[in-house]
């Protein structure tokens, strides 16, 4: 999924726009026992409750992908009868109105699932009819191409509020309050199918998770029975080391500035894709190669691509980049110059040690303080 399909269904979450028709809930406490579940229409319930539903539903759809949102693909097997993809079609089938698919739903995230502490399992189904588009892109609200059948989980850390004295609207006093016990913001959470092209794709799902560090492999491993991308901080770690071992000695500044602008540019030229910019195989040997890498060494480099990254696997261009500025620094000093005038930095040997050289071209602040230019002009 791109970024205008996940925005599209994160649409009809929203009160005005709710397709969803049926939720279930599974309420766990801290040893994993199940201490209620829960099944209703969707729009009978309270219209509080309901938007602070589609409040979580929504972040469960939000972020950046390749940091938040992964595209995950289904092993073939997976989709065999008994494999995980074939349940969650079922389930999916089924309109969640199928009590042993559900029950056995919630049982296997409990088993799998590793979070300290209580959490709510929210588990939707909803159904959307996909408006057509004409031939310049306007959509016929009569008209209807496909259904997109769909189901949403979250699963959301369920902690107690703090005590303290709270306002008592009947008394008008503040009094002592016991903490209530609250549901947080989803951890991680997924949509199934995915919906590409303006279609359903039972082929793969959107998976969600808050923070990087905690991606819960268990979770995609058992549940899900597909492969994480890497995480950010190693696709990070693994251009930096392809690009030191490749270049060799040729990893000097001019080089590396290089292949830092050839990053942004790769970004910039994708701006307006919907998904993305990524940096395949054949992308890292073209940056490399005009900017210092030998041929000699990069006979061997698809090898050790695939070997650090994976065979037909890929780098997001973004994950890479540690920032649109270019950033110099060692143990004792840091220095940060924007993109646009890295043009300007040059290095020098001088009395047999290399310098740093940039033109003073804007007012310049020590410690906030502004610095006054020579008067000599050299």
């Amino acid at each position: 999924m791109d970024k205008k399909a996940i925005a599209e269904i994160r649409k009809l979450m929203t009160a005005g726009n709710c397709r969803i028709d049926r939720i279930r809930g599974c309420y766990v406490n801290d040893n994993g026992d199940i201490l209620m579940e829960m099944k209703e229409t969707f729009l009978a319930m309270q219209e509080e409750n309901v938007e602070k539903y589609l409040e979580l539903l929504r972040k469960t759809l939000t972020g950046k992908l390749g940091r938040s949102l992964f595209n995950m693909e289904f092993p073939t097997e997976e989709e065999m009868e008994g494999g995980r993809q074939e349940f969650l079609y079922r389930l999916q089938q089924s309109q969640l109105e199928d009590e042993d698919l559900v029950r056995t739903f919630f049982d296997r995230i409990v088993q799998t699932y590793q979070a300290p502490g209580k959490y709510l399992i929210i588990l939707v189904h909803g159904l959307y009819d996909i408006p057509a588009r004409t031939s310049d892109n306007q959509e016929l609200e009569d008209a209807s191409d496909f259904v997109y059948s769909f189901l949403l989980c979250s699963i959301c850390p369920v902690t107690e509020l703090k005590e303290g004295l709270c306002y008592d609207p009947d008394t008008g006093m503040f009094v002592d309050k016991r903490g209530d016990w609250a549901v947080q913001k989803p951890d991680l959470g997924f949509l199934f199918p995915a919906y590409n092209d303006r279609m359903p794709d039972i082929h793969s799902l959107l998976y969600y998770t808050r923070k990087e560090e905690e991606r819960h492999p268990e979770f995609t491993d058992e549940i899900l029975g597909a492969a994480l991308p890497m995480p950010e901080s190693d696709q990070k770690n693994v251009f930096r080391s392809i690009v030191e071992q490749t270049l060799g000695r040729d990893c000097d500044f001019e080089n590396v500035k290089g292949v830092t602008e050839s990053i942004n540019r790769l970004i910039e030229e994708n701006k307006d894709d919907p998904e993305p910019a990524r940096i395949e195989k054949a992308d890292m040997r073209r940056i490399l190669t005009d900017n210092g890498a030998s041929q000699e060494i990069m006979d061997d480099f698809d090898e050790a691509f695939d070997e650090a990254v994976g065979p037909g696997r890929a780098l997001t261009a973004e994950n890479v980049r540690t920032s649109s500025t270019l950033e110099v620094k060692s143990p004792s000093m840091k220095i940060s110059v924007k993109g646009d005038m890295t043009d300007m930095i040059r290095t020098r040997v001088i009395d047999g040690m290399e310098y740093l050289i940039i033109p003073v071209v804007d007012e310049i602040e020590v410690n906030g303080i502004r610095i006054l230019r020579s008067r000599r002009e050299e």
